[in-house]
């Protein structure tokens, strides 16, 4: 391990796919995308998860993004939840989640896909929709977001709910208008 300052790739590496990496450090999951990407997420995210998500889960859930598939543990856990499909734009993501975490629930299908073309593509309707784009969220990034903000409704079923991952880095400016996309 380096002197100085510890970050996740001094850890173990556990499993690779493309520019996809996991790696075990501190005793946590660490995921990476790269190179060029600051895309990462790591296991505690379950906190977080636990705070945003809470007990919205039922019926049948429809979730944007897989990572290290935290989420879909937690969304599967909710007592109301029937199922969950998991959609991944990243192929190199599933090999490796598979890899490190894979989740064993006939409930949960993980298809490789763009979220928001599934969206306007589906006839499917969910009860709940979780978008987690793992983005800081920016002027640059929020416009994206307004889009699968808007598709998520055309996919809802009556009475569904959506919501969109908030990462805490958040600048200030950007937090009202980020929570109104989701009413």
């Amino acid at each position: 391990m380096k002197k100085g300052l510890l970050y996740f790739r001094d850890g173990e590496l556990l499993a690779q796919s493309g520019e996809v990496r996991a790696y075990k450090f501190m005793d946590l999951l660490h995921l990476e995308i790269g190179p060029g990407h600051n895309l990462w997420a790591i296991e505690n995210e379950i906190e977080d998860y636990t705070w945003q998500i809470n007990d919205k889960p039922f019926g049948d859930c429809l979730e944007i993004g897989l990572g290290l598939g935290v989420a879909s543990r937690y969304i599967l856990s909710c007592p109301k939840t029937k199922s969950l499909t998991t959609l991944e734009i990243n192929e190199d993501v599933i090999d490796v989640q598979k890899q490190v975490n894979y989740i064993a629930d006939k409930r949960h299908l993980i298809l490789n896909a763009d979220g928001l073309l599934y969206m306007y593509a589906t006839g499917r309707k969910f009860d709940f929709v979780f978008v987690d784009c793992y983005d800081i969220i920016d002027e640059e990034t929020l416009p994206l977001i307004a889009d699968y903000a808007y598709a998520c409704k055309k996919v809802l079923k009556l009475n569904g709910q959506a919501l969109g991952w908030f990462d805490k880095a958040t600048p200030e400016e950007f937090v009202e208008e980020f929570y109104s996309l989701w009413k």
